[in-house]
């Protein structure tokens, strides 16, 4: 099997881009298959600004319970509430609570990057929700920490949404006049890859004889990680997660743009060959 090929993807449909690829298809999985919520994701603060605290533990938590219940959409309120829920002793409550509020985050930046129409749009798009997409970030990771004998693939999953999340963050909160995601052409010193693992065959593909090129569209972070992936064009037999897994390991240093480091668009190439 050949090694991976690394070019610069110039389009902005890695916008669209499920952040999420493992369970929602965040790749097969957090790639690609977001669909927009019911319900618009609300950005107001728990119990209308601010959040929720008092000197009484059980009471912090039957307010933020309230502040939920008004609004199931609530982000801030769920993170906090899962924060309070876990200092209370309530693991499993906690749990549930920080998987609402990332879940929420996640259905949000979707909303945000389909809305964009090009680069210049997606820092004023994610700014104002910032604040939020940090937070959605740490209850994905405390999730993560949360979960008794996590799989793999929980792992993987999980490990994304984090991610994803706290990089658009960032991008969100990048100096003015930065644009957002550049482009090969746009940085002054391309990432540098550092390492980029070979993705394995499944026992499902060798027995159906499936070979092929699986495509990826991703984001290399300005915070050094690979978010954003998206298959352009996959495999069958669970070669297309593998190529995700895969991409999802490159290690890299980030782009450059005017001294800083940036986030920019790349496409990969995994061949599968049986011999």
């Amino acid at each position: 099997m050949r090694q991976p090929m690394l070019t610069a993807a110039s389009c902005l449909s890695c916008l669209a881009v499920v952040v999420i690829v493992a369970a929602l298809g965040v790749c097969p999985s957090v790639a690609g298959q977001l669909s927009p919520p019911q319900q618009q994701p609300t950005t107001t603060q728990p119990s209308g600004g601010g959040s929720v605290q008092t000197a009484n533990p059980e009471e912090t938590v039957e307010s933020l319970k309230k502040a939920v219940q008004r609004n199931k959409n609530d982000l801030s309120a769920w993170n906090h509430l899962g924060v309070a829920l876990e200092r209370k002793g309530d693991t499993n409550g906690a749990r549930k609570a920080h998987e609402k509020a990332a879940k929420i985050g996640e259905k949000l930046l979707a909303n945000k990057l389909n809305e964009a129409g090009n680069a210049a749009e997606i820092s004023s798009g994610l700014k104002p929700i910032a604040t939020i997409l940090t937070e959605a970030g740490a209850s994905a990771r405390k999730y993560l920490l949360l979960l008794p004998q996590p799989s793999n693939k929980q792992v993987q999953e999980w490990q994304m949404r984090a991610d994803a999340l706290t990089a658009f963050a960032e991008i969100a909160n990048a100096p003015p006049g930065t644009p957002a995601i550049l482009t090969g052409k746009e940085v002054s010193v391309k990432a540098r890859v550092l390492s980029k693992p070979e993705p394995s065959y499944t026992e499902e593909a060798r027995q159906q004889q499936i070979t092929g090129t699986v495509v990826v569209r991703a984001i290399f972070a300005a915070n050094g990680r690979v978010v954003a992936i998206r298959v352009v064009s996959g495999l069958g037999g669970g070669l297309s997660e593998r190529a995700i897994d895969a991409a999802r390991k490159i290690r890299f240093i980030p782009a450059m743009k005017n001294g800083r480091p940036v986030s920019m668009y790349i496409q990969l190439e995994y061949s599968f060959n049986l011999f």
